[in-house]
Order: structure tokens, then C-alpha cells, then sequence
């Protein structure tokens, strides 16, 4: 079957519009949170839940969507996530108090969830196998292209008038996805007959929201009977999802066969999953750091991180081509040992760091990460039937997100253990204390235990990497 080339390339500018969109909006937020929770005086909780409640709603979605693309097409759901999203984040601009902007942030993230469940999927469908690597490069490369350019975007709009446009600036961008994929986008012709898994659905929802509420409730509120409470009954819920999925496979939104049968498969969710929730709470920890402890300007601060976006952007196409002459196995695996180094390097920061010191630990771990995602990406996708394409895309961003989610939560857990709660109040709401350069030191004496804990995570997801088989499946 001849392949449209032109039809390539427009499939390829759309998802990849849709890839710089949602990355964008995450990171201009990031290096915006010290002002905006002085601003809207947020306790830690509601801070920590800008980020956290967008990838929640992310990780939350992606599988049920990823089914319901599958069943009923993918067109659809692409286009209506671009509106969720425009209005999640006029709503997000308009908020005057933490819970307000948290909900929002819920509503931008399902939005999301729309567009990103189904953008892999697309993909893959579209792309013969011998080009789908490439493709994922240049996805990648949109991905942290919109990393890129959002720190510096938010650190210039907070440095020069109000935080709230940093999410208006994205609603025009958003409208013009939406147009174009209503244009454009052809609707797929492959679909699966299977039912839409309602129950699986509400397990999986249910469980990780209450596994992740109960223990960013806990690690700051403290360990009542509410917390623990929360927390197992998220548990439960989430291994009663696994159990119920693994009975009623022809209804499932998890392929649990996959994952039993196909090491390729496996091997690559897991390590994205480690991957994630060993790095990605950088960004939001780090923000805090140089801009409380380091007195950085939030432009400034947006620097480093820009140093990390921009490693990725340049490294990441090159790894999707070379996945597709070399495979996946060797490249992924480098990428997480370097992401390992450069959080060990982080551990020696102290209170005179430079923005050189700092940056030159963000590219280490940005040259990792470019090197790990296209390759590992293309290995999965590349490892299934074009009727599972739905759930292969929304189970590896699944993976993607809630190791993000879990990054923040299980972060927060590592830093309430070590610090107290009056210093994490003092660094998150800005509000100065009598003992503050005891509460700086005391932050990061738990940022060094972070940084340890974390290194080991991705270690032992380097260890799955390179146990993968060498052939990437086609």
C-alpha cells in the first residue's frame, strides 16, 4: 500500500501541535507556583495540586479514552479535548483561591487526557513501521519543544505583569488545534468491537485518585485515620481494577495479557513508569529552590530548566532515528543512566549554587531523557497489532503520567519524612519565619535524601531497560 506523504506531514504537525500544547501549559506553570501561591496565600496541599490534580486527571483518563478511541474512532475525542482544555484554562486565569485553581487545573487535565490519549495512536496508525520512529521523534521533539519554551515564557510574564496569563497565552494555541484537526484529520477506518470497560473504568479512576489524595493528605496534614483511611481503600480499589481487568479481557482497558505476554510491551511501561516517578517532581522542587533558597527571579530560574528542555529537543529526534536502525533496548537504557547520574550530581547543591551548577546537571539529565523516550516509545507501539493501538498509546501514557503523579506524590512523602511541616509551609507560601535559614537547611537535607531515593528508582528501571529484547517488534 503506497503511503500519502502529505497526509504524513499533516499528521504529523497536528499531533505534534497537540504534543507542545500540553507539555507548554505544565512547565509555564511550574516556574509561575512560588508567585502564585504568595499570591493566592495556598497552603502546601493546594500548591502541590496545581501539578498534581492536571496529571491526575491525565493518568486517571488515558486508558477508558484510549479503549473508547479504539471502539468509536479517534477524531472525535482529539478535536473535543482541545475545548475542555480552552476552557479549563480561561477558568485556571480566572481563579482567586487555591481550591478554585486546583479544580480548574482537574478540568485543563482532562482536556488533556482527550488529546494525548489518542495522539500515539494516530500515529502509529498512519506511519508504515520502517518510518514510525522518526514520527515519534519529531513528537518528542514538540513535546519538549513546548518543555522548552514554557519555563521562559511564564518566568517573563510573572517578571513583567500578572501570573494569569500564563495560561491565557495558551488559549489562542489551544483554538488553532482545534480548527486544524477539524480541517485536517482524517478519521480512523480500524476499529475494535469490543464494549467499553465502565467498571474497570470507575475502579481505576476511584483507586488512583484515592491512593494519590490520601497520601499528599497524609505526608502534610499527617497520618490521621482519614489519610490512612484514603489510602487503603485506594489500594483496594486499584488492585480490585487489576484483578476485575484480568477476568473480563475482552471488555478490559488493560490488556493484562500484554503485559503478561509481551516482554517488549512490559518491559517499556515499566521503565517509563520508574522513569517518570524518578525525575519528573524536578521541576516543581527545583522552582522553589533557586527562587527561595537561591533569591533566582523567576526568570532566572526558568533557565536551568530551559537547559533541560532544550538537551531533550536536540537529542530526541536523533534517538527516534537511530531506534529505527539500531533498536530501542541500548539507547533507553543509556538515557536512564544518565538521568541517574545527573540526580546524584544535584545532591552537593547547597545554598551558593550557580545557575551554571545547576544547569549543567540539567543537561545531563535532559540528554538522558532524550535519549529514553522516542526509542522507548517506538518499541512499545511497535509491538502491537494495529486494533490494540488504542490501548498500547493510552496504557504507555498512562505509565508516562502517573509516574509524574506519583514523582510529586511520592516526593512529598520523601521530603515530609525528613523536614517538618512548618518548614515546608515556610518555603511553598513564601511567608518569611524567624528561623528561615534553619527551614533552608532543613529543605535541603531533604532535597539531598530526594535525590538519592530517586536515583535509586531510576536505576532500577535502567536494570528493566537493558533486559528487554534487542529486536524491536514491528
Amino acid at each position: 500500500m503506497q503511503t500519502n506523504k502529505r497526509y504524513l506531514y499533516i499528521v504529523s504537525f497536528i499531533t505534534s501541535f497537540a504534543a507542545i500544547l500540553t507539555p507548554l501549559d505544565s512547565t509555564i506553570v511550574s516556574v509561575s507556583l512560588p508567585v502564585i501561591s504568595k499570591d493566592l496565600n495556598m497552603s502546601y496541599v493546594e500548591t502541590i495540586w496545581v501539578p498534581l490534580g492536571y496529571l491526575l486527571a491525565l493518568t486517571v483518563l488515558l486508558l477508558p479514552l484510549g479503549r473508547v478511541s479504539d471502539i468509536k474512532g479517534r477524531k472525535t475525542l482529539f478535536t473535543n479535548g482541545y475545548l475542555i482544555f480552552t476552557i479549563g484554562t480561561i477558568m485556571s486565569g480566572l481563579s482567586f483561591n487555591g481550591i478554585e485553581l486546583d479544580f480548574w487545573r482537574i478540568i485543563q487535565g482532562i482536556g488533556a487526557a482527550f488529546i494525548l490519549s489518542v495522539g500515539g495512536a494516530i500515529i502509529t496508525e498512519t506511519y508504515p513501521a520502517n518510518m514510525r520512529g522518526r514520527a515519534f521523534g519529531i513528537w518528542s521533539f514538540s513535546v519538549y519543544l513546548g518543555t522548552t519554551v514554557g519555563p521562559v515564557i511564564g518566568g517573563l510574564i510573572v517578571s513583567i505583569t500578572t501570573w494569569r496569563y500564563i495560561f491565557f497565552i495558551t488559549v489562542p494555541i489551544s483554538l488553532i488545534g482545534y480548527i486544524l484537526s477539524i480541517i485536517y484529520l482524517k478519521e480512523s477506518k480500524i476499529r475494535s468491537n469490543a464494549k467499553i470497560d465502565y467498571k474497570g473504568s470507575i475502579l481505576l479512576i476511584l483507586g488512583l485518585l484515592s491512593i494519590v489524595y490520601g497520601i499528599t493528605y497524609g505526608s502534610f496534614i499527617g497520618w490521621n485515620s482519614i489519610s490512612i483511611l484514603i489510602s487503603l481503600i485506594g489500594l483496594i480499589l486499584f488492585s480490585l481494577f487489576i484483578v476485575y481487568e484480568n477476568r473480563n479481557k475482552e471488555t478490559a482497558i488493560l490488556d493484562v495479557g500484554l503485559l503478561k505476554n509481551n516482554i517488549m510491551f512490559t518491559a517499556g511501561n515499566l521503565a517509563a513508569l520508574l522513569n517518570y516517578t524518578g525525575y519528573f517532581y524536578l521541576s516543581f522542587f527545583m522552582s522553589f529552590y533557586m527562587q527561595r533558597i537561591l533569591n533566582f527571579s523567576p526568570f532566572l530560574t526558568s533557565l536551568p530548566l530551559i537547559s533541560l528542555s532544550i538537551s531533550m529537543v536536540i537529542v530526541s529526534p536523533i534517538s527516534g532515528w537511530l531506534s529505527d536502525k539500531i533498536g530501542s533496548r541500548l539507547l533507553a537504557t543509556l538515557g536512564m543512566i544518565l538521568i541517574m547520574i545527573g540526580l546524584l550530581l544535584l545532591i552537593p547543591l547547597g545554598t551558593k549554587a550557580s545557575l551554571i551548577d545547576i544547569s549543567l546537571r540539567m543537561i545531563t539529565i535532559g540528554i538522558g531523557m532524550g535519549l529514553f523516550s522516542s526509542p522507548n516509545t517506538n518499541a512499545v507501539m511497535g509491538s502491537v497489532s494495529k486494533d490494540k493501538l488504542g490501548v498500547a498509546s493510552g496504557t504507555l501514557n498512562m505509565m508516562r503520567f502517573l509516574g509524574q503523579s506519583l514523582s510529586l506524590t511520592v516526593a512529598s512523602l520523601i521530603l515530609s519524612s525528613f523536614i517538618s511541616h512548618s518548614v515546608l509551609s515556610s518555603i511553598f507560601t513564601g511567608l518569611e519565619t524567624s528561623n528561615f535559614e534553619i527551614s533552608s537547611e532543613l529543605f535541603l537535607i531533604g532535597l539531598k535524601r530526594l535525590y538519592l531515593i530517586s536515583s535509586i528508582i531510576i536505576g532500577i528501571g535502567a536494570i528493566l531497560s537493558a533486559l528487554r529484547n534487542k529486536k524491536v517488534f514491528k
